[in-house]
């Protein structure tokens, strides 16, 4: 698509957030690369230096004819699947997150001058990822000014606490392999379009009003997500909109023209990923107990109404008297939390409000 003088292409930075064993957010990448490996589709190691990303993404290196001007084309186009980002990134690895932010905005040519090995050159880059990791790790591996901007307004953090449902077989309703082939042979159309997308009149009108609305409200000072430290973000929203309306165009046609449905699909899927998406910086660069803080939340949420005792019994391993105190006056003053003495026995009750 093409943006003044620049080209946006559909490439996306997901991240699947949630609780260790909880929510299980590495099942999708499970299926996402099996079928993808099916497809001989570029991919990357998960434990990869940058140097050693940088020699996979030229060794992607391949040619297509353009099927908008019939020019022949080099594209370095890769996929990571990474079950778990911190491995991937490392310990808040300031360079390294410095090439992924720059890698977004994939480019007809990317150069990297080295002292010692010389030049890196690569045509046509396009680096795209589906990765995962529970909150507790992204204080490790974002430092507190990155959240908000640069890498992170470029991620799209989908967040959950727990898993949807309870499976007991796995075996007893196994996806339809019909289903799985026809995906892999859409998958395989998809992998041979080319071109540039644009907007049908009815669409470009729907998004220019969104955008306009959305844009007025940055410019007076809204924090249109609810978090000063996602207004980084809110003001990339349009460019994840605009590329996964691509995105849903291509999945149900071979014509590079983007429909009202694909628009409202594409603003209705980055919305409900942004209902939880403040929750996991909260722990970085913040304040004192923020972690315990948020431990507590998710304890008396899931079970709505709990004693003072049990709640210390069960968290006694990270909450002591004082934190105890601090971080439920916190929780009352906001009202996320209603604090009331029982006159049966005497106890102090907490029930869950909402955040």
């Amino acid at each position: 698509m093409r943006l003044g003088h620049s080209t946006l292409y559909p490439n996306n930075y997901i991240v699947l957030v949630g609780p260790s064993a909880n929510a299980r957010k590495g099942e999708p990448l499970v299926i996402a690369r099996d079928i993808i490996d099916e497809l001989n589709i570029y991919t990357i190691g998960e434990d990869s230096t940058p140097e050693a990303l940088i020699r996979d993404i030229k060794g992607s290196e391949l040619t297509f004819q353009c099927n908008t001007t019939g020019d022949w084309k080099w594209h370095s186009s890769i996929t990571g699947f990474i079950e778990e980002l911190a491995v991937f990134t490392g310990h808040q690895n300031v360079a390294f997150l410095a090439y992924l932010t720059n890698w977004y905005d994939s480019r007809d040519l990317w150069t990297r001058r080295t002292k010692h090995q010389g030049t890196d050159e690569i045509i046509g880059m396009c680096f795209n990822f589906l990765a995962s990791t529970a909150p507790d790790w992204l204080p490790h591996i974002l430092t507190k000014e990155a959240v908000g901007g640069g890498f992170t307004s470029r991620c799209i953090f989908v967040v959950e606490e727990r898993k949807r449902k309870t499976v007991l077989d796995p075996n007893k309703n196994r996806p339809s392999k019909k289903l799985r082939d026809e995906l892999v042979h859409d998958l395989e159309i998809i992998m041979t379009m080319n071109g540039e997308y644009d907007w049908s009149s009815k669409a470009k009108k729907m998004y220019e009003d969104w955008y306009q609305e959305e844009d007025e409200k940055l410019m007076m000072g809204d924090h249109l997500l609810g978090d000063p430290s996602l207004d980084g973000y809110a003001g990339r929203r349009p460019a994840h909109v605009r590329k996964i309306s691509m995105a849903s165009c291509a999945s149900h046609s071979d014509e590079y023209v983007i429909e009202e449905g694909d628009f409202n699909r594409a603003k209705m899927l980055l919305e409900n990923a942004e209902k939880k998406m403040s929750r996991i910086f909260s722990g970085i660069g913040r304040g004192k107990y923020v972690a315990e803080t948020d431990q507590v939340i998710r304890y008396i949420k899931g079970k709505g109404k709990v004693s003072r005792s049990e709640l210390l019994s069960d968290l006694y391993r990270n909450l002591d008297k004082d934190s105890f105190k601090s971080i439920m006056e916190v929780l009352v003053e906001m009202k996320i939390v209603r604090a009331r003495l029982s006159s049966e026995d005497n106890e102090m009750y907490y029930e869950y409000k909402g955040s």
